[in-house]
């Protein structure tokens, strides 16, 4: 009588790849109890020379263990900038605790945003609705006869961060002599109104851009309107 071996009785033809992977998947004890199956396999390493399964694992679970650390070390450094971040906000809202004049107010932010969140320009665009309360600030007062009045109003009325450069007419408006700035960002002010913007500008073209996060800029420009608004509501 002829022996019929395990490959006349399963063409290798007639099974796809798929169907082993998923076998191993659902029954991996079937290499556990051929593991002279595991040191048969080999892989061709980039040098021509061949690896063994094993050590091909190895080498993934390697690269895989150095992806994760990267991005634990990702995370950190983010905590890290988040946890400073929170500590600025602080020092920021007590120092504008201690001042009771707008003009201080605008002094005050100025300074100490330039100083906290490490920003070469930072100014002030006021509405021009609000022209009669500001005294002594009249150059911060958005220029209502200008071409771009319309455009700055409607930056005011979105309530959400823009980001610059802006165009060379924009710029030495709301910049002014600094309207060369590699980036900036304009933080809309407001509570029941609108206020005007917070300009803050960088001599670093990466640090404002479009895909950097808002939600601290945000809060600063919700920080300093809470500080103008009983000055200008």
């Amino acid at each position: 009588m002829t022996k019929i071996t395990t490959a006349q009785k399963v063409p290798t033809a007639s099974i796809d790849e798929p169907t082993v992977i998923n076998y191993l998947k659902n029954n991996p004890e079937v290499l556990e109890r051929h593991p002279e199956v595991l040191t048969q396999l080999t892989f061709p390493h980039e040098s021509g020379n061949a690896v063994s399964l094993v050590e091909r694992q190895l080498k993934l679970l390697r690269e895989e263990n150095k992806g994760l650390k990267n991005k634990l070390a990702d995370l950190v450094h983010i905590a890290r900038e988040n946890e400073e971040l929170g500590q600025r906000f602080h020092r920021l809202s007590l120092e504008l605790m201690t001042v009771g004049q707008l003009h201080d107010i605008v002094a005050m932010t100025q300074d100490q945003v330039q100083t906290f969140f490490y920003t070469d320009y930072v100014s002030f665009c006021f509405h021009d609705e609000l022209a009669d309360r500001l005294e002594g600030l009249e150059s911060n007062i958005l220029d209502a006869d200008s071409k771009h009045a319309s455009k700055i109003r409607h930056w005011m009325q979105q309530r959400q961060p823009v980001f610059g450069p802006l165009d060379p007419g924009l710029g030495k408006l709301l910049l002014g002599e600094h309207h060369q700035m590699a980036s900036c960002v304009l933080i809309p002010l407001y509570h029941t109104r609108d206020i005007g913007l917070l300009i803050l500008g960088s001599k670093s073209k990466d640090r404002f851009h479009d895909g950097m996060g808002t939600v601290f800029l945000n809060q600063l420009g919700e920080l300093i309107s809470a500080k103008l608004k009983n000055y200008l509501s």
